[in-house]
C-alpha cells in the first residue's frame, strides 16, 4: 500500500485529535510540518497497523495464559474478531476489555520505591500507565478566581518487548491525553474535550535537562537544567457542550517553594507483586506572575497570583486492573472480593502555608452511592480518609480522618456529546473532613464546596467519565481558610460507551461476551490449597507485611 493511501485512512476522529493536538479547530494537511506528515502516513500509524499489533497482543495472551487465573480465551477471541483495523483511540479504549493478565510484560514496579529526582519528573513509558497532573487556583487581574486542571496522561498500548518486537519505540508506543479544564469561581466550567494522540504521530516527544515534554503544541516545560522547576505548563482545546461551547488556553509558570512529598508508604501507594503505584507530589507551588496567563475564548487573562499542586504517578494493574507477577499472590487475589474500582481524591491548600492530600478508595460497603442515576440524589456516604498532612516548615505526617458527602450534583453536560454521551450520574458536591490530633485544630475539620454551581465532570479518551474541579476550603462558621482540589471517579457506568470508542457493537450480547470471567469455585479450591502450603504460606505473609501500608 502506498504511503499516500496509508494517510487518506486515517479516520476522521483521530484527523481531528491531530488538529486539536496542533491548536488547530480543523484538519489541515497545508499547516502540519512535513517531518509530522511523514509519521502520519507511515505504516505504524496506520489503523491496520494498530490493529495487526492488538491481535498479536490477544494471541500472546491465549498461547501463553497467567497460572490463577480465570481463562479469558473466549474474550480475546472475541476481541481479536474485532480488531483487524483499530484507529488509536479504538486500540486504546479496547484495552480496558482486557483480563487480569493485562499487567504482564511491563517494566514491574519495585518492592519499594527509590526515586532519583528530578530526573524520575521524566515519563516512565516502559510502564502501563503514567501521569503528570497540575491542578490549583488562581487570581487574574480582573479581579476573579479561576480553577485550573492540566494533565498529560500516558498509556504504553504494548508491553515493551511486544513494542520493541514490531518496531515501535518507547514513545511510538504511547497514547497520550490532554486534560484541560479552566473553571471560573460562580460561573462556567470549561472543559476542554479530552484530545489524544499515538507517539506513532510524531506529536510526542521528550528530552531531559532540561525537562521537556511536549504533546503537539502543548507543553510542561522546565525553564532551568538540573531541575523541573520552574515550570512551564501550556495547553489549549475547545469544549463543545452545547450550552457553552469555548476556547480556552493556559500559559501559566509554576515556582517551587517545598520538596517532594513522597505519597503512600514512601512513594508506593501501594508496591506489591510488580503491580501498583509508585507517587509523589509537590505542593504550594506558586504561580510566576510575570509569566502566567489563561484565555477564555477572546479575553486573555493576566494572572496575579495562584497556589497549585504537582502529582506525578506510574503503575501497572491499574486500567484495566491488572494481577501481580507472583503467583502467590494471584492465588490469593482469587480469595479476595473484587472492589467496584474508583477513588475520590482531594488536596487542600490552607491559609499559612499547610496542606492536606488524601483519598478514599471505593468499597463494595458503599456500592448504593456508585452508579446512581435516578431522580433523587443518594444519601449521606461516610468513608474513611487516608493521606499526608504537611505543615508550614514542610514536616509531613501520615494521617487518616472521616469524610462525609452530603450533597450530590448530577452530571448533564459532555464536551462532545456525539462521541461521549451524557451520563446522568450523581457525584459528590458537598465533602464534610474530621480529623484528629495530628492536624492543627483551627484545620481540623472543614468543608469542600466546588467554586461553581454547574458540576465539573469530563472523559478520558477511552470512555471513562469522572468529576475534578477547584473548591473552596471553609470551616463551619463559612469562614475561608484556603483552597483545593476534589475527584471522583468509578461513579459513571460507561461500558456500552467504551464499546463504540473500541469500534465494536454496543449491545448486551456483545457485553456478554466480553464480560471478563471471575475465578471458578475450583479455581478458588485449588488457590487456597495453594495458599496452605507452608512456604507458599510464609511467602505471601512476607510479600503482604511489606506492600501493604499500615500506617
Amino acid at each position: 500500500m502506498q504511503n499516500k493511501g496509508l494517510f487518506e485512512e486515517l479516520d476522521e476522529k483521530t484527523k481531528e485529535n491531530i488538529a486539536k493536538a496542533l491548536w488547530m479547530r480543523e484538519f489541515d494537511v497545508d499547516k502540519i510540518p512535513k517531518d509530522i506528515l511523514e509519521k502520519l502516513k507511515s505504516e505504524k500509524n496506520s489503523n491496520h497497523g494498530f490493529g495487526k499489533r492488538m491481535q498479536h497482543l490477544l494471541k500472546e495472551r491465549i498461547k501463553n495464559p497467567d497460572s490463577f487465573t480465570p481463562s479469558y480465551k473466549k474474550v480475546y477471541k472475541t476481541l481479536i474478531q474485532q480488531s483487524q483495523w483499530l484507529s488509536p483511540q479504538q486500540a486504546y479504549a479496547m484495552t480496558l476489555f482486557l483480563g487480569m493478565d493485562s499487567s504482564k510484560g511491563y517494566h514491574a514496579i519495585p518492592v519499594e520505591a527509590d526515586f532519583k529526582l528530578p530526573e524520575d519528573d521524566a515519563p516512565q513509558f516502559d510502564y502501563q500507565l503514567g501521569w503528570h497532573f497540575v491542578v490549583g487556583s488562581c487570581i487574574g487581574a480582573n479581579g476573579k478566581e479561576y480553577g485550573v486542571q492540566f494533565m498529560f496522561w500516558q498509556y504504553a498500548l504494548l508491553p515493551p518487548d511486544i513494542a520493541s518486537y514490531f518496531g515501535l519505540s518507547d514513545i511510538e508506543n504511547q497514547i497520550l491525553e490532554l486534560h484541560l479544564a479552566v473553571s471560573e469561581a460562580g460561573g462556567k466550567h470549561h472543559r476542554s474535550r479530552p484530545i489524544l494522540v499515538a507517539g506513532t504521530t510524531g506529536l510526542i516527544d521528550f528530552s531531559n535537562n532540561p525537562f521537556n515534554y511536549t504533546f503537539g503544541k502543548n507543553k510542561i516545560k522546565s525553564l532551568n537544567e538540573d531541575s523541573t522547576f520552574p515550570m512551564q505548563i501550556k495547553g489549549w482545546g475547545v469544549d463543545l457542550s452545547s450550552d457553552s461551547p469555548s476556547e480556552i488556553e493556559v500559559d501559566i509558570t509554576l515556582i517551587q517553594t517545598k520538596d517532594y512529598l513522597l505519597q503512600g508508604k514512601n512513594g508506593c501507594d501501594p508496591c506489591c507483586g510488580g503491580v501498583g503505584t509508585l507517587y509523589y507530589s509537590v505542593p504550594n507551588l506558586r504561580i510566576d506572575p510575570d509569566k502566567s496567563i489563561l484565555r477564555i475564548n477572546e479575553e486573555m487573562i493576566s494572572l496575579e497570583s495562584g497556589k497549585f499542586w504537582y502529582d506525578h504517578q506510574w503503575c501497572n494493574g491499574m486500567l484495566p486492573g491488572g494481577s501481580p507477577r507472583v503467583k502467590v499472590l494471584r492465588a490469593a487475589n482469587n480469595l479476595s472480593e473484587k472492589l467496584p474500582g474508583g477513588w475520590d481524591w482531594f488536596m487542600a491548600q490552607f491559609k499559612e502555608d499547610r496542606e492536606l492530600t488524601m483519598a478514599s478508595i471505593h468499597s463494595n460497603e458503599m456500592k448504593q452511592f456508585y452508579e446512581q442515576t435516578g431522580s433523587n440524589p443518594p444519601g449521606t456516604m461516610e468513608v474513611e480518609v487516608k493521606g499526608k498532612y504537611i505543615d508550614e516548615n514542610n514536616n509531613s505526617v501520615s494521617v487518616k480522618g472521616n469524610l462525609k458527602v452530603t450533597e450530590w450534583i448530577k452530571s448533564v453536560k459532555s464536551q462532545y456529546p456525539d462521541i461521549y454521551p451524557v451520563t446522568n450520574t450523581w457525584y459528590p458536591n458537598r465533602w464534610e473532613f474530621e480529623f484528629g490530633e495530628d492536624i492543627p485544630e483551627d484545620i481540623r475539620n472543614f468543608i469542600m464546596i466546588p467554586i461553581v454551581e454547574e458540576g465539573q465532570s469530563g472523559f478520558f479518551g477511552q470512555g471513562l467519565h469522572y468529576s475534578e474541579g477547584a473548591v473552596y476550603l471553609k470551616d463551619h462558621e463559612g469562614n475561608s481558610i484556603g483552597r483545593g482540589f476534589a475527584e471522583s471517579t468509578g461513579y459513571a457506568d460507561t461500558t456500552l460507551d467504551r464499546l463504540k470508542l473500541s469500534g465494536i457493537s454496543a449491545t448486551e450480547k456483545m457485553l456478554n461476551k466480553l464480560e471478563i470471567p471471575q475465578p471458578s469455585s475450583l479455581l478458588k479450591l485449588m488457590s487456597s490449597l495453594y495458599i496452605m502450603w507452608p512456604s507458599n504460606k510464609s511467602k505471601l505473609t512476607k510479600i503482604l507485611s511489606n506492600c501493604i501500608d499500615t500506617d
